[in-house]
């Protein structure tokens, strides 16, 4: 039996309320002190004055005393590249000394040299690796991540890293939401109208393994032609649709997002009003990744007139290794802030709730009775410290389906 917590006088809890937010509303959280919370079988019994919900408390649960602490939901990254082997530090240094990404890529490197290393590593290799990084995740406070394939680009590759997911989602506690990038680059030796062939005849034995498809719809990789074929195609088989689009250029992605009914778009450094306009106007979430600007030093997605104008925002880390090696949503919040001009409540709905919207989720994102129990206990005094203070580890707990997941010693 899953044991029941109660967080005791907590100096804040600082949520979302559920449901999904747009323009003002991102603004909006509910803020309360010296207040307690019941968790019980996973979910979020009462929030309230300890004397009026003690009545509800049964049994003899453990009790956290909160003081000093801020509450907040478990953060939700939305878009992640967690499954890979090796690392590309090397075109870091290049980069530096001025190397493009497409430079890098054209001389071999990049996603084609994870591709190679992912291809040669065994299932459990991955899974060692993955849960690596899945362990920093959780200590930083991320309880639920979608993860993608695409260090594949044939069947076998790709099929291992669903494993390696499905492998993951039994052995630790972040919650996994596994996404079908096969269209993440073209692999060697074969040409693009070819590979977008295997891609499609890929999707058959993908069905009922990935929640959603994907693709890089982008000038050199896929375009909006590629990526509408195998999002239609892929949605025979029941998977909907998540995009990169628009970060290096506008080449209508965020259109073909819209007309298929895209969960999310993604990127968005290169974005017009005419393509804000119309996600404001869609359920399609507009998902930011300004690590990744941070890490490859270019444009930042114009956060200010997308939250402005209405669309669903979302912030994520990108994780990866050639593009951001961030693995923390507190500093993507922090970047968020200070290069995107989001204030600390937008980073804190982009990261939780809206994040749960674009991923389909409906009982997490959010602390309310009734709501599955992921949250996390931070060692701040208010929730504004955690993008103010930048650069270290805020969390003190992490609590995920109303059990400890992790706590610092």
């Amino acid at each position: 039996m899953t044991p029941s917590i109660v967080i005791k006088n907590i100096s804040e809890i600082a949520t979302p309320t559920s449901g999904v937010k747009r323009g003002t509303e991102l603004s909006e959280l509910s803020v309360a002190h010296g207040i307690s919370i019941y968790i019980k079988d996973g979910l979020i019994r009462a929030i309230g004055n300890y004397n009026t919900l003690k009545d509800s408390i049964n049994g003899n649960p453990q009790v956290i005393d909160g003081k000093g602490k801020t509450v907040i939901p478990g953060f939700v990254d939305s878009h992640t590249h967690l499954v890979f082997a090796g690392t590309r530090e090397n075109e870091f240094g290049k980069r530096i000394r001025g190397a493009t990404y497409r430079e890098i890529a054209d001389s071999g490197g990049g996603i084609k040299k994870t591709v190679e290393d992912t291809r040669n590593a065994s299932k459990d290799e991955l899974v060692e690796n993955a849960s690596v990084y899945l362990d920093k995740a959780l200590q930083n406070g991320t309880t639920t991540m979608e993860v993608k394939t695409g260090y594949g680009l044939d069947l076998e590759t790709e099929l291992k890293m669903l494993d390696v997911i499905d492998e993951l989602n039994k052995i630790q506690p972040v919650e996994l939401i596994p996404t079908f990038l096969g269209a993440h680059a073209v692999p060697a030796n074969i040409s693009k109208s070819d590979y977008v062939t295997e891609v499609l005849e890929m999707l058959p034995s993908i069905a009922g393994r990935a929640k959603y498809c994907d693709v890089f719809c982008e000038e050199g990789y896929f375009s909006v032609e590629d990526s509408r074929k195998i999002l239609e195609k892929a949605k025979e088989f029941g998977m909907k649709s998540r995009i990169h689009v628009n970060q290096f250029t506008d080449n209508g992605g965020v259109k073909l997002g819209v007309d298929t009914g895209a969960c999310s778009v993604d990127h968005l450094e290169v974005v017009s009003d005419e393509d804000i306009k119309l996600l404001s106007n869609s359920k399609t979430a507009a998902t930011l990744l300004p690590g990744v600007s941070f890490f490859l030093n270019y444009g930042y997605p114009p956060a200010r007139k997308i939250i402005d104008s209405g669309c669903i925002t979302v912030i994520a880390t990108d994780f990866n290794p050639g593009s951001c090696m961030c693995i923390s949503m507190q500093m993507v919040m922090s970047i968020a802030c200070t290069q995107m001009h989001m204030t600390p409540e937008e980073s804190l709905n982009a990261s939780t709730v809206n994040a749960a919207h674009s991923l389909e989720l409906e009982n997490v994102g959010s602390l309310e009775p009734g709501m599955q129990a992921d949250l996390l206990i931070m060692d701040v005094p208010n929730y504004q410290v955690i993008p103010y203070f930048f650069g270290t580890n805020h969390v003190e707990t992490v609590i995920k389906k109303g059990q400890i997941a992790w706590t610092r010693n």
